[in-house]
């Protein structure tokens, strides 16, 4: 091989390895992307937006300031010059302040300027009408989390709570909770204050003010974020999508006829193969569409078994000073206190999903989003020939429907196999539910008729990842893997390397990881025995990673090729074709030579 194809192969594969240098950035990165501090660099623009929920507008702001703070010690010095603003409260334009007249808050706005709220109808002391508005409302609310049981959002000595009126909507929020410094509890360790910020009128578009009323959006908005601002009280270290999900379901709570909650479901419902904690996104439904989840635990043991939950983890000790993981604290209190487990409760509600028996909010059912089906199948049998294939694997805790219906009146047997962490449930659209968690079969479906159809329901109600399961009705079921995957408590968040080389498990690449183990890696046996090993194995060499910055270094670069394949496959394969063609162009070039002089010998 000469030395202007050595030359080319490794231009190639250099060009390959550090296309996407950007793509192997730090966490720095994360931060300065999502509030707008980026470099313009188009290449990762394109990377980023390969993570959907990384540049979604969020409709609160808080759990990116929650990481942001709690990431802070891992930035570099100039990251945190940049971002300091972020922490610090807000500055307005010729500031006003406003009491409200219970004396719980302070509303601070700007006189001028874009920050300014709408300053006609003044009372006669200046005060603008919005203001007082903002004022009352939040008393309101204060009253209302007070006579639920909920101790009040702590602050420095007991002055009023601050909120700040801003223009938010450039940045999509409704509004956004900051936590601050440590406050005194005895009870509560780790409890801190916080302070808020809200938009100044709510009449943006993104606000969607022909549905909903700059009222109405200010009134859901002060439920939401004064429940951050009461979980900031009980324990700075809380589970970001339990939060959210807490802060949207008292949205309906105290302001039920609004109802701009219930968009958020189907985020979740079309989704259901997602974990319950995922991360908070509106477009998978993660934390704000699991607020549903806290309405069927209030349905079933009472509204109080929610705010006992954050009682119960303001308890607890952070761990290394990471978010305290919120699935075994329900599943803890739910055992302890209520006779059941997160598990149990998680199969009734998923189970409810189809039924709809909601006995709270009755006349919003049908406002909450069906369940949808991942398959629907109209052709007997159905079997391993099937498409889409009658099988699912599933993370901890989530779920699958399958849709079956026939052409015409007839009866038919439904036969499943499943791992020891998946319960299911059929269900008849006639009559409801017809058979709960059974194994082998078969069970029997009868005298169907040509509008009936049956619901199959596939859970994984444990905190493991990899249960399986798949389905016939002629008797041929295949073989189910027993996962060996730890439970979610332990890895939920996974991808142990990656998150030691980035630094957290909220940077898009480390979310890549974990999307590609989900989608392509836990959905067969290869993959999923592949997962179990680096499980096993990968924790150790993280630790020594995580504290040596050469080697965090290193492994990011050493990562780079892997992102490169995920992010784009088809230039990945077209570029490995491309050198491979000239290795062996190359090597049969040179053969050929050899041949050519021994024959001239």
């Amino acid at each position: 091989m000469n030395r202007f194809h050595v030359r080319l192969i490794f231009t190639t594969g250099a060009l390959l390895h550090f296309s996407v240098s950007a793509f192997a950035g730090t966490l720095d990165d994360y931060y300065l992307q999502q509030f707008g501090e980026a470099k313009n660099i188009q290449l990762q623009k394109a990377v980023l937006s390969a993570t959907m929920d990384v540049q979604e507008p969020a409709i609160c702001g808080m759990p990116l300031k929650h990481g942001l703070r709690r990431d802070w010690n891992l930035l570099e010095q100039t990251t945190q010059k940049v971002l300091a603003k972020q922490l610090a409260l807000p500055a307005l334009a010729s500031e006003a302040v406003y009491t409200s007249n219970g004396g719980h808050f302070k509303v601070h706005y700007a006189t001028t300027g874009s920050d300014a709220p709408p300053l006609l109808d003044a009372n006669a002391n200046g005060i603008p009408d919005w203001v007082e508005t903002v004022g009352t409302t939040f008393e309101y609310v204060y009253a209302s989390y007070a006579s639920l049981g909920y101790r009040p959002a702590p602050t420095t000595s007991g002055v009023p709570y601050d909120i700040y009126l801003l223009d938010l909507a450039p940045q999509g929020y409704y509004g956004t909770t900051t936590g601050n410094v440590p406050a005194s509890s005895a009870s509560y360790p780790n409890a801190y204050t916080s302070w808020m910020e809200l938009d100044n009128n709510f009449t943006d578009s993104i606000y969607r003010p022909g549905t909903y009323t700059p009222i109405q959006s200010l009134q859901i908005t002060a439920a939401h974020e004064y429940h951050h601002a009461v979980q900031y009280g009980y324990t700075y270290y809380f589970d970001v999508w339990y939060a959210e999900a807490t802060s949207t379901w008292m949205e309906d709570e105290l302001y039920d006829p609004v109802n701009q909650l219930y968009s958020y479901i189907p985020g979740w419902f079309s989704q259901s193969g997602l974990s319950l904690d995922i991360a908070a996104s509106t477009s998978t439904g993660g934390g704000y569409g699991r607020w549903i989840f806290n309405r069927y635990l209030a349905e079933k043991h009472g509204a109080s078994v929610v705010r006992s939950a954050w009682e119960n983890v303001a308890r607890i000790t952070s761990p290394n000073g990471n978010d305290i993981s919120m699935a075994p604290v329900l599943d803890s209190l739910l055992s302890s206190s209520y006779g059941s487990s997160l598990g149990n409760d998680f199969f009734g509600f998923t189970k409810r999903v189809y039924t709809r028996d909601w006995t709270t909010h009755t006349s919003d059912v049908g406002s909450i989003h069906p369940y949808s089906p991942v398959a629907t199948y109209t052709v007997q049998p159905i079997n391993g020939n099937s498409s889409p294939t009658p099988s699912v694997t599933l993370p901890h805790y989530s779920f699958a429907f399958y849709k079956l219906t026939t052409p015409s009146a007839m009866s038919f047997k439904i036969y499943i196999a499943k791992s020891g962490g998946i319960q299911t449930a059929l269900f008849r659209k006639s009559s409801g539910e017809i058979a709960a968690d059974f194994t082998g079969g078969p069970y029997t479906v009868t005298n169907l008729n040509s509008s009936d159809e049956v619901a199959l329901l596939i859970a994984n109600t444990t905190s493991g990842d990899g249960e399986n399961a798949n389905f016939s009705t002629d008797g041929s079921l295949a073989s189910v893997a027993t996962p060996t995957s730890p439970s979610s408590s332990s890895t939920s968040h996974g991808c142990f390397i990656a998150t030691a080389a980035y630094g957290s498990y909220l940077h898009p690449q480390v979310r890549l990881l974990r999307n590609f183990r989900d989608e392509h890696l836990l959905t067969n046996a290869p993959g999923r025995a592949f997962v179990a090993s680096y499980y096993r194995f990968s924790p150790p060499l993280a630790d020594f990673i995580a504290r040596h910055p050469l080697l965090r270094g290193m492994t990011r670069l050493a990562l780079t090729p892997l992102f490169t394949i995920i992010v784009y496959p088809l230039a990945s394969t077209a570029a490995a074709l491309f050198a491979g063609g000239i290795l062996c162009f190359s090597l049969r070039h040179r053969y050929q030579q050899r041949v050519t002089a021994g024959e001239r010998c």
